[in-house]
């Protein structure tokens, strides 16, 4: 194998490597977020605690953030914001 052919072989590992990894990352969007994050509210609806599974570490950063946003709004105001109710959400502590 010369050069030129070693180079070409190395691009398409490389391609397909960075497929999987996007494959990858789309199941793992696909993780249901709400069951990665954890919030208590207080009767007052002030946030006492917020816990993350370690789940949620794998998520991308804008799946994790809705998720948290949509965990504390449920928690404080007694309802999910997103289409799914956040898992283990707490309400009256």
């Amino acid at each position: 194998m010369d050069n030129a052919q070693l180079i070409e072989e190395m691009r398409w590992q490389l391609r397909q490597i960075e497929d999987r990894k996007a494959d990858n990352q789309r199941l793992l969007s696909a993780v249901a977020p709400e069951r990665c994050v954890t919030v208590v509210a207080g009767p007052d609806g002030v946030v006492s605690e917020v816990r993350l599974a370690p789940e949620a570490m794998r998520l991308d950063a804008a799946t994790l953030s809705r998720a948290i946003t949509a965990a504390i709004r449920g928690a404080t105001i007694g309802k999910p914001v997103e289409d799914y109710e956040p898992y283990d959400t707490v309400f009256d502590v």
